[in-house]
C-alpha cells in the first residue's frame, strides 16, 4: 500500500505539515489542521495516520 499521508514543508515557512496525498489537503485530526508542527512530530504523525489508514483497510477487506 501506498502512504496516503506524507509531510511536508510549511509554505508559510513556520514548520512543517501532514498532508493527504491523495487529496493535496492538509491533514485534519477533529478539526484542527496539521501544520506548523516539528519535523519530528509531523513525521510521527503521518507514521501513525498511515497505521490507522492500513488497519481500516484490513478491516474493509
Amino acid at each position: 500500500m501506498n502512504a496516503v499521508y506524507d509531510i511536508a514543508p510549511n509554505p508559510s515557512g513556520n514548520g512543517w505539515m501532514v498532508i493527504n496525498t491523495t487529496t493535496g489537503d492538509v491533514a485534519r485530526v477533529g478539526d484542527r489542521e496539521m501544520s506548523s508542527l516539528s519535523i519530528e512530530d509531523a513525521d510521527d504523525l503521518a507514521d501513525l495516520l498511515n497505521h490507522l489508514e492500513r488497519i481500516k483497510r484490513a478491516r474493509m477487506h
